[in-house]
Parts: structure tokens; sequence; C-alpha cells
């Protein structure tokens, strides 16, 4: 058994665990698009950080939408299910480094801005969902990932002080999150963010390619110091 300065690890789930980012960078613009409406060209950049409530209360505010919020969050639902159910894949390896993760006593949670029926099916789907002991959305706290709330509300739900968790994520803007939650930080490589790459592994405790390198990821769970794959 390996020996890991953390008691839990916390994952985000799109672009981090599983390869999903695609179907999320035009959601918002091809549902706009099906009401007749042309997006602003900053659209996705505007959107970025927002959990899924604040998304919806966007676009009414900005384009004029005579729809209440769970309207429009019902229909990009319905938009994106269909493939967390049947063909989103996760990253490779992820779901062996997972599981032996929870082999080796580690508590696991997942910490994300997706929705839960497409989080659960997909989590069922891979035969992973026994391996997390919390999930938690951002749509439970009041700010996004740039702010603390959705870490140490992880933190909680695991009753784990903040400092034993360490949050795998592959979203840039995540860390000051991270960082003012007093959490390790493991940014994970994902092609929708490949040019902050160099910037973020380096502001990161640890930063990792693949899950696929085992032995890699079981060391930068045992040492302190940064090592980059």
């Amino acid at each position: 058994m390996f020996v890991t300065r953390y008691k839990a690890a916390i994952f985000d789930l799109d672009g981090t665990l599983a390869d999903s980012m695609r179907v999320w960078d035009h959601i918002c613009r091809d549902w706009l698009a099906a009401h007749g409406i042309t997006a602003q060209d900053n659209l996705e950049q505007d959107i970025e950080r927002m959990t899924f409530t604040q998304s919806a209360e966007y676009v009414i505010r900005t384009y004029g939408i005579v729809l209440e919020p769970p309207q429009i969050k019902a229909e990009w639902e319905a938009m994106v299910i269909c493939q967390y159910k049947e063909a989103i894949p996760l990253k490779d390896g992820a779901a062996e480094f997972v599981k032996e993760l929870k082999d080796q006593g580690m508590k696991l949670a997942i910490a994300t801005s997706c929705f839960p029926a497409a989080c659960e099916a997909l989590l069922a789907r891979h035969k992973i969902r026994d391996c997390f002991s919390a999930i938690v959305y951002t749509d439970e706290v009041s700010r996004d990932k740039t702010f603390p709330d959705l870490y140490l509300a992880t933190a909680r739900r695991l009753t784990l002080a903040p400092e034993s968790c360490v949050v795998f994520e592959d979203f840039p803007p995540a860390l000051s999150g991270v960082r003012t939650a007093g959490m390790g930080m493991a940014a994970v490589y994902d092609d929708s963010s490949a040019d902050q790459w160099d910037t973020f592994k380096q502001a990161a405790d640890f930063a990792i390619h693949s899950f696929r390198e085992f032995e890699q990821c079981q060391y930068l769970l045992r040492h302190r110091q940064p090592k980059f794959f």
C-alpha cells in the first residue's frame, strides 16, 4: 500500500475524469440558435466560470428570453443527457486510477458544474459510482469554482479538513478557489485549455497528462515537491 499525505481526492468531472468538454463547448450557442437567436462572439468566454443556473440567468438577462432558469436548464439537460448515458468516455486510465485510490483507502468525491442526471448516468455506465463518497454540484453553493465554496462544501461532506484534500481539475481558473480553500492542486491536461497548460501546471502542486501512468500519479500523492508528467 502506498502512503499519501492526503486523505481524500476531489475530482472535477468534465475534462478531468470525463472526456466530455466537446459536449459543452457549444451547447448554449446551439440552444440559442434553436430559438432563433444569434449568440454574441464572447458567449462562451462570458459563461466559462458560471454555474449551470448562473448560465441560464445570463442568457435570460443578455438575450431577453422569456423563460425561467429551470426551464432553460431542463432543455439543456435534454440536449446532452443521452450522450452521458450512452457515449461519453472517461479519460484514459481514469477508472483504474480512481479504483486504485479507493482500494488504497482514500476517500473520493466529485465537485462538478455538471448536473446530477448526467453525472450519475456517466459514473454508473463506467461502473465507478460506488468509488465516490460524495458528489457536490456548483448549483449547491452560491459562487463558482474560482471561489472556495464548492471545495469547502465537498470537504465538509467528507468530514475532513480542507488541507487533507487534493483536487484534480482541468479548469485553470479553479486554481484560485482550490488555493483559497487550502487544498492541494493537481492540474489535469485537457485539450480545451491547452493554451493555458504551461502556466496552469507551473502554478499547481503537480500536473499530469494522463491517469494511465499509475506510478507517476502515486509518486505525486506521496511527495510534496512538484513533479510534472
